[in-house]
């Protein structure tokens, strides 16, 4: 929320600057190369675009495109991408370049860069940094039906994640309730396909990749998050085969938990308790974003270990 906060004082419009009477300046410096424009009459200083990883900056272009459209349209009521973006939940892949509102009417409508989504119930809405979404659940399953399934699920399941006891802002349990309410609806599949998969203790978005990597592959379905009694604590794996007795690591470095620590969960960096964790299985399988966005060295890797693989492989990505 603080980041798109942040990223909306940064935003210029024509029409502040001809009340101020410095519209020509603003077009000078879009011309100069020191303002780049957002969207028709939104202009943001160039070095304001120039900062993270790729992906993150992606993602702040895309929230720029939404603060810029709520500067231009009357009162909209954000949901699906656009909502997500400002909710600052993560995505795997492309942001669109549409904004996404809610319509006034029971009716959805497309028109270049706007995609208006029917208003066919009522719909609870929520407010930040002084704009209007709606609410979690029913912006998760507008992105379900709009987005590609891994942007989906990896959204959803940051939404849900439960940290520390904390709650996340919505739970699986939450989002299908909100589905059946809905139903029936237009690509209500997709979410279901998204709804299925949907867990609270994905701790990262490359674990959720790494489900999917793993379904679509043909292998048996891990149990998660999965706790191991070492010598000064507790080590937990982000995936287990337990039948197998195969533990895996989504991030290449195994998660150990100091017993009575006051954050509740402390990672440490000393690599020798791997080796006490790998006393307890048959195997310990790690691997990398890469490994699980390519999908075969993954399979390799899984393969290799010993993990069952009841199923035929099936695309998902």
């Amino acid at each position: 929320m603080t980041h798109a906060w942040n990223l909306g004082k940064e935003l210029i419009t024509y029409a502040a600057a001809a009340e101020l009477g410095l519209e020509k300046p603003l077009l000078r410096a879009h011309r100069d190369g020191r303002l780049e424009r957002v969207a028709r009459g939104v202009y943001v200083p160039r070095i304001a675009t120039t900062h993270g990883s790729p992906g993150q900056q992606r993602a702040a272009d895309y929230l720029r495109l939404v603060l810029a459209a709520a500067r231009r349209l009357h009162s909209p009521v954000f949901t699906s991408w656009s909502a997500v973006a400002l909710l600052g939940l993560p995505i795997v892949g492309r942001w669109p370049q549409d904004i996404y509102v809610l319509s006034r009417t029971a009716h959805g409508k497309r028109r270049r860069g706007l995609v208006s989504v029917a208003r066919r119930s009522d719909v609870p809405v929520t407010t930040t940094c002084g704009l209007e979404l709606t609410d979690v659940e029913f912006t998760l399953i507008q992105l379900a039906r709009h987005a590609p399934l891994v942007s989906a699920l990896v959204a959803a399941n940051a939404a849900c994640l439960t940290r520390q006891g904390a709650g996340g802002l919505t739970t699986p349990a939450r989002l299908w309730v909100e589905h059946e309410r809905l139903l029936p609806y237009r690509s209500h599949r997709r979410v279901q396909a998204v709804l299925e998969r949907v867990r609270d203790n994905a701790e990262s978005p490359l674990e959720t990749v790494s489900d999917l990597t793993i379904d679509e592959l043909g292998f048996a379905a891990p149990r998660h998050q999965v706790r191991f009694d070492v010598t000064t604590g507790s080590a937990y794996l982000d995936f287990y085969w337990e039948e197998a007795g195969i533990g895996g690591e989504a991030d290449g470095d195994t998660k150990y938990l100091h017993s009575g620590s006051d954050a509740g969960a402390t990672v440490l960096e000393e690599k020798h308790r791997e080796d006490e964790l790998r006393s307890q299985l048959r195997g310990l399988v790690r691997w990398s974003w890469r490994d699980a966005w390519l999908r075969t060295p993954l399979e390799g890797k899984l393969v290799r270990a010993g993990v069952p693989r009841p199923r035929l492989p099936r695309q998902l990505r």
